[in-house]
């Protein structure tokens, strides 16, 4: 959901869109019902609604299909406090002026604070046909430890990388995974959807666009010194390139085929990092040896290391002489000294991570993507959010994002903005530093 800054921007978007609505509906003919509620939860006849909790709120969420989500409090206080991803910001009192835009096909949810102002607004919808499953106070149900979208996030300051009060701003949500960003010459950034085997595209001026499908279940890209542009696949498991011709690099090590690749960097030189963690942790269920490995630029594999638990995102210093690899199931962030050709020595950790805890599938910090600035500085996507870290490898500190990131990379006008991916989203952060000047991460 995106907040405009005035109400009247906002009106005259939505306006457009719900324009669109009833032409849809004028062309659809007639004959489109109302859907029947489900019945737990349906508004009662005499036009009152339920009150819906946190569960029920979160099992509507997963069907944005069959509901819609209108929410009658002030443009300032959705800004203040957060919302929905919602079909409609309308004060209730201008209710009467949208109801012939408001689709009748699906199930609706009013919003407010407390759930005052929606109930009224329901059973304003249920007195005029409407089918409303419900209202809702989205700071009940925060305070039911649920999420809320929209709301104003903002960085510390932390020197030579944001300015205090910097706005985070959400690109877009509610894509179908989101992972492996990596910049192009022009600060275009292209990122997977991986759930949806495409690539997504965004532009420097934040307009997106789908730039590839059917990519074989890439995870991760990576660009190479001559513009290639590189990927680790999952379906089948490889290493590849996808553009300008597809060609396959690596599927196995030692005879045996790789597990699940997850990230990948590439130097300078054509040398390729990856890790190989396997599928997701599963409770009860032993999981996959887990590698990672160096791919040279003859196409030979050789394992680096089958003894991190989890390895997940793999950076490259500025200089190319550290390799960073981050290590899900682990409290460090781990390093290794790269040699003139290409292999690697001198394991250490390089620093702790903060937000190690145990979990329900064993101990994890949920350190996952890195990238490291012009500086050297490394940035490291965890639960904890983006932390960051001198090359020396003092704590700086960490930047707080609605969902944890999954992954990173450096772009945007002059590669001068951070942008972060996870869990469906895409936030982008205007920084005080760039990235490093070399294809790929």
């Amino acid at each position: 959901m995106i907040i405009y800054k005035t109400q009247y921007a906002y009106r005259s978007r939505l306006r457009t869109r719900l324009l669109a609505t009833a032409l849809a509906a004028v062309f659809a003919g007639p004959g489109v019902t109302a859907q029947t509620a489900t019945p737990a939860i349906a508004a009662r006849s005499e036009g009152t609604a339920p009150a819906l909790d946190r569960a029920q709120l979160d099992a509507l969420l997963t069907a944005p299909d069959k509901v819609l989500f209108i929410d009658v409090r002030r443009a300032e206080e959705i800004s203040a406090i957060g919302s929905f991803p919602v079909f409609l910001n309308i004060q209730a009192s201008e209710l009467d002026r949208f109801l012939p835009f408001i689709p009748k096909d699906r199930q609706i949810v009013t919003l407010s604070n407390h759930a005052g102002r929606a109930k009224k607004a329901a059973a304003y919808l249920t007195a005029h046909g409407f089918t409303v499953a419900g209202a809702a106070g989205v700071q009940d149900y925060a305070k039911q430890g649920g999420f809320l979208y929209g709301q104003k996030i903002v960085t510390p300051a932390i020197t030579g990388v944001v300015a205090a009060d910097t706005r985070v701003e959400v690109i877009r949500e509610g894509f179908e995974g989101t992972e492996g960003p990596v910049a192009l010459k022009d600060g275009a950034i292209l990122f997977t959807e991986n759930r949806a085997d495409r690539i997504v595209k965004i532009a420097p001026d934040n307009s997106i666009s789908t730039y590839l499908e059917k990519t074989g279940g890439a995870n991760a890209l990576a660009v190479d010194a001559k513009g290639a542009l590189l990927a680790v696949q999952t379906a089948p498991p490889g290493i590849a390139v996808l553009q300008p011709k597809p060609k396959l690099l690596a599927s196995a090590y030692a005879g045996k085929l790789l597990n699940r690749p997850n990230d990948l960097a590439v130097s300078k030189g054509g040398n390729i990092y990856f890790s190989d963690p396997g599928a997701a942790p599963q409770a009860g269920v032993t999981p996959p040896k887990a590698a990672l490995y160096w791919l040279d630029p003859k196409g030979k594999v050789t394992l680096i290391a089958d003894d991190i638990r989890r390895p997940n995102g793999v950076a490259l210093s500025p200089d190319e002489k550290t390799l960073y690899v981050a290590n899900t199931a682990g409290e460090a962030l781990i390093a290794f000294t790269i040699r003139a050709n290409g292999s690697v020595a001198e394991r250490r950790d390089f620093v702790k991570l903060a937000g190690f805890k145990d979990t329900p599938n064993g101990p994890s910090s949920g350190a996952d993507g890195i990238v490291v600035d012009a500086e050297g500085r490394v940035y490291v996507a965890s639960s904890a959010g983006i932390q960051i870290f001198s090359p020396a490898g003092e704590a700086l500190g960490i930047i707080a994002l609605p969902k944890a990131p999954q992954n990173l990379a450096f772009g945007g006008p002059d590669h001068a903005h951070l942008y972060a991916v996870g869990r469906g989203s895409v936030y982008r952060i205007a920084t005080l530093t760039h990235g490093v000047a070399r294809p790929g991460k």
